[in-house]
């Protein structure tokens, strides 16, 4: 998920955060251009206004993600019709990355992991051209060296991203994960009032951190007081999100070896 543009919005613009922000340092009076609020030191095209808006906005996300929000999960994401592989062979794994999809040999850039991922969370797999339902694929620390069969079965993260052992007949993946904030914030070309951020009522928490990085730049004797509005305002964001998901049964996730499928035996199933 990116920054949604245009049109009206229950999210809050990034204009909405640059006011409060100037407000909250007392900048919101009337700059270069006579309009009331535009500021004279953060300015919409002020370089650490940009700056602090795109760190901000990530530790939110940040945040958000470790209490498993769920406006921060993108799921159901198809990359339908990965090719088979030419033959089996135990040295071949392919690498689905951020950049393209490389099948052992080879780069193409017709199959990307979507650049807002940030943590994958899980993966399912079909052949193609079936209406077949998908089937979960199984995380493992590192890819056993074995032959292929048809299908890709297991999957690991290595150097942020994912790889697999190939399968002998085309295979549509499913993938879930966590999202970040991508920054692409462009003072030149950017629409603060139609520019917003996709989180519900997450202005406060935003700015605060905003005012954080102002204090430890230019005023570091009120920094334990901002760091403490800071934490205030995203432990709000926070128990919302845990208090939604409380009205979910949950199970916790093994950790650790305990959780990995035993590696040697996975193979029957393809």
């Amino acid at each position: 998920m990116q920054a949604v543009i245009g049109g009206n919005n229950r999210y809050p613009s990034l204009q909405s955060i640059a006011d409060l922000f100037r407000s909250q340092i007392n900048d919101d009076m009337s700059g270069a251009t006579g309009t009331p609020g535009e500021g004279q030191i953060a300015t919409n095209t002020s370089p650490f206004l940009l700056s602090f808006m795109n760190s901000a906005i990530r530790d939110v996300y940040s945040d958000l993600r470790n209490v498993g929000d769920p406006a921060l999960i993108l799921d159901n994401y198809i990359l339908a019709g990965i090719p088979p592989l030419a033959e089996q062979d135990p040295a071949v794994r392919v690498t689905l990355a951020y950049t393209g999809y490389n099948n052992g040999f080879t780069w193409t850039n017709q199959w990307l992991l979507p650049i807002s991922c940030e943590r994958v969370l899980q993966l399912w797999e079909r052949w193609s051209g079936s209406n077949d339902p998908f089937i979960s694929m199984t995380q493992v620390h590192a890819l056993p060296g074995g032959y292929q069969g048809y299908r890709m079965g297991v999957w690991a993260m290595e150097q942020n991203a994912i790889v697999m052992p190939g399968a002998m007949q085309m295979v549509d993946i499913r993938l879930r994960c966590r999202i970040t904030f991508p920054d692409y914030l462009n003072p030149a070309t950017l629409d603060f009032s139609h520019t917003y951020v996709p989180i519900l009522s997450c202005q406060n928490a935003v700015v605060a951190k905003m005012i954080l990085l102002y204090a430890k730049r230019y005023a570091p004797e009120m920094y334990p007081m901002a760091l403490a509005e800071d934490t205030r305002f995203i432990d709000k964001l926070k128990l919302e999100v845990v208090r939604q998901q409380q009205s979910i049964e949950n199970q916790r996730t093994p950790f650790g070896e305990e959780a990995v499928t035993d590696m040697a035996s996975w193979w029957w199933q393809l």
